[in-house]
């Protein structure tokens, strides 16, 4: 087998997967349908045995090894984002050398054998760092410039890089924990156990048994599209420079709009469409469109979370009306240009960020500790490429997947043992549009 058929065997499976992915999107799906899906899948194997015998005989490794190794290696938990890398060849300069090489590949164009064996170089390093991803013929970007890449959109992203973060091993797609069921306090226990004191020699009255409640998070796939002219093409640590710029922007935009906002299906679950959410009324006659000093003081007071970590975010149209909220003739906002440039309302920061709804719209300012929400993340990111969607314009597109997911820690607010109103660690204040 060539490297130009190794290259079409690789098309004409990603094709199949496409065509696959369409059968199985159908709502008639038709036995017809299922004919030609069982005709596909067989196809398909068939392929993906013959590209594994073409790497047996030439001495190549498995990719899906490679890819896990990979995988694992991507920690961005504990270590705040970073990875430690030893014993990796440095094949590539930068990320734009490493592009230039896996666009040779993809199209077999003049210089693909040896882009190939610059690739093989990393695929068998021992710490691992790039491959195909299997049969869609994806590469993984090299491990530190992937977490490069993900590392800075994360914390480029306003809320993204408050969430608290959890990396995912090669080996699963999902993350499950135990979260305390001790949402509701009014009976007196915490976490379903009631402590007692005893006389000497009496006996123990039973404690209950502890309640949690398992949660799981399932990750999901992100990707962004950075399209490259041909003639930035020929310049490759111009390109890497801008080709990380766009990726980290759009992944941080996109990441940040699903914490806020997600949906939950196929994306992050939102804070703002989370029953863990507590939304505080409007003061009677109030003015439309305004926020007064009595929302705020209001929501203070349905707060639970880690008040060091705790900020109020808004509609950026909404910050001339704070420095105007006083109480009892005591302003509540105020400025601190060294450390909060856009001020402090109870001695918490305010961040205007663009996902906030307009002003007297529910969602227009939301006191949120983002710590209490959980981000997951598995590996590195993939990349693939293709010069056929801009093929008019002279432009290559490069595309960047991420694998990750996120919802907040818990899926209610706190009930406590005294007092009529839930707490929770994200309060937002109710529409005041009329």
């Amino acid at each position: 087998m060539s490297h130009d058929f190794y290259g079409e065997t690789l098309d004409r499976i990603s094709s199949i997967t496409d065509n696959l992915r369409d059968l199985q999107a159908k709502d008639d799906f038709t036995p017809a349908d299922q004919t030609r899906f069982d005709r596909l899948v067989n196809e398909r194997e068939g392929l993906a045995r013959r590209l594994e015998n073409y790497r047996r005989a030439n001495g190549l490794s498995d990719p899906q090894l490679a890819h896990q190794t990979a995988a694992m290696a991507a920690d961005f938990g504990s270590s705040g984002g970073h990875i430690t890398i030893t014993n990796q060849p440095r094949v590539y300069k930068n990320l734009g050398e490493q592009l230039l090489d896996i666009m040779a590949m993809t199209t077999d164009a003049p210089g693909a054998a040896r882009a190939r064996e610059r690739h093989q170089q990393v695929v068998n390093a021992a710490s691992g760092g790039n491959t195909t991803s299997g049969v869609d013929g994806g590469y993984l970007v090299e491990t530190d410039k992937s977490a490069d890449i993900m590392t800075s959109a994360i914390e480029t992203g306003v809320l993204a890089s408050r969430c608290t973060r959890h990396p995912i091993s090669a080996n699963a797609d999902s993350f499950a924990y135990l979260a305390a069921d001790d949402r509701n306090r009014s009976d007196g226990k915490v976490n379903g156990i009631s402590v007692y004191r005893k006389a000497e020699a009496d006996e123990m009255a039973n404690s209950g048994k502890a309640k949690l409640k398992e949660r799981e998070l399932r990750v999901e796939d992100m990707y962004a599209l950075v399209y490259v002219t041909n003639r930035m093409l020929r310049d490759a640590a111009s390109m890497a420079e801008y080709i990380k710029r766009n990726v980290r922007q759009q992944l941080a935009f996109k990441l940040d709009r699903e914490i806020w906002q997600g949906s939950g299906a196929g994306e992050c679950l939102g804070v703002t469409n989370s029953p863990i959410v507590v939304s505080v009324a409007k003061e009677s006659n109030q003015t439309a469109a305004t926020i007064v000093a009595e929302n705020v003081v209001k929501m203070l007071g349905r707060f639970r979370g880690d008040l060091a970590r705790a900020c109020w975010f808004i509609n950026q149209d909404a910050l001339p009306q704070l420095p105007l909220l006083k109480v009892a003739d005591q302003p509540v906002y105020s400025l601190d240009f060294r450390k909060y440039p856009l001020g402090t309302l109870f001695g918490m920061p305010v961040v205007p960020i663009e996902f906030c709804s307009t002003v007297g719209q529910k969602h227009d300012i939301l006191l949120g500790d983002f710590s209490q929400y959980l981000l997951i993340q598995k590996g590195g990111i993939e990349e693939a490429e293709s010069m056929h969607v801009k093929f008019i314009t002279d432009e290559m597109a490069f595309r960047f997947i991420a694998r990750n997911n996120g919802q907040p820690i818990h899926d209610a607010p706190i009930t406590p043992l005294n007092g009529s109103n839930t707490l929770s660690p994200f309060v937002t204040l109710d529409a005041r549009t009329e």
